[in-house]
């Protein structure tokens, strides 16, 4: 684990070196700032991996549009408010697509889903919230996925105070599933419980990250930065990226 954290923080300050940008500001040269806390987010041990996919992503979006991306650091309670004073032709956030959201800024689509997902034993047939019935379904105290959940009054909603909770009720079936934010889900399915749980669903909520730019400001590189990311999608490099990330299945 040292050796491959050693391994993120070396290709994390190669990619500073390639990509900065310092000073450049010439045609196709867009200032992006970056939070690399992701707050309101918690990703804990996955933070470093989140950082460097995003380093990777933007070098490969990069590779397709022919624009540059000149990533400036920013603190979680100034980046939506330089973004109004135009520091920044875009920033990379979860801020929620809300309606009252669109009406000052755009945004691309997510390129990194964090909305919650089904969780259920590895032998379970359900492949969807929508096939559980009745029965108890697991979610974390205080988490938003409490409400997708709500959404089927048959079902009892279970709350436990940690993932591993969580996911042991599941395990043993103590509840018929859980809801459970991707990027840890992913994290805990894929190694501690690979033989005994599975992710079913796609998320189930639009929470993720995006590029948010001013509203009608910077639509080249909304525009260019989108086409990019279907590119990749569609090639199927997105998904490959979030694989060697441990970001995805």
């Amino acid at each position: 684990m040292k050796m491959f954290q050693k391994t993120v923080l070396f290709f994390l300050s190669w990619l500073l070196i390639q990509g900065c940008g310092c000073g450049n500001h010439g045609s196709g040269v867009y200032r992006v700032g970056i939070d690399s806390n992701w707050y309101p987010i918690h990703f804990g041990a996955q933070q470093a991996y989140v950082n460097a996919f995003t380093e990777e992503l933007l070098l490969d979006i990069s590779r397709y549009s022919g624009i540059e991306f000149e990533r400036i650091p920013a603190n979680w309670d100034n980046l939506v408010e330089g973004l109004k004073k135009k520091k920044y032709d875009a920033v990379l956030t979860s801020l929620p697509p809300y309606e009252y959201n669109k009406a000052s800024f755009d945004f691309s689509p997510n390129f990194l889903d964090l909305g919650p997902v089904l969780v259920v034993p590895v032998d379970s047939k359900y492949s969807g919230l929508d096939q559980i019935t009745e029965g108890f379904i697991g979610v974390i105290s205080g988490d938003p996925a409490v409400f997708v959940a709500s959404r089927n009054p048959s079902l009892i909603v279970h709350s436990y105070s940690a993932i591993p909770d969580l996911l042991n009720a599941i395990a043993s079936g103590e509840v018929e599933a859980g809801l459970l934010d991707r990027i840890p889900a992913v994290s805990y399915v894929q190694d501690l419980y690979s033989a005994q749980l599975k992710i079913t669903s796609e998320p189930l909520t639009d929470a993720g990250l995006h590029l948010v730019t001013l509203k009608g400001g910077s639509r080249r590189l909304l525009s260019q930065f989108d086409q990019a990311l279907s590119q990749m999608q569609k090639k199927k490099k997105l998904e490959a990226l979030l694989k060697k990330w441990h970001l995805g299945e």
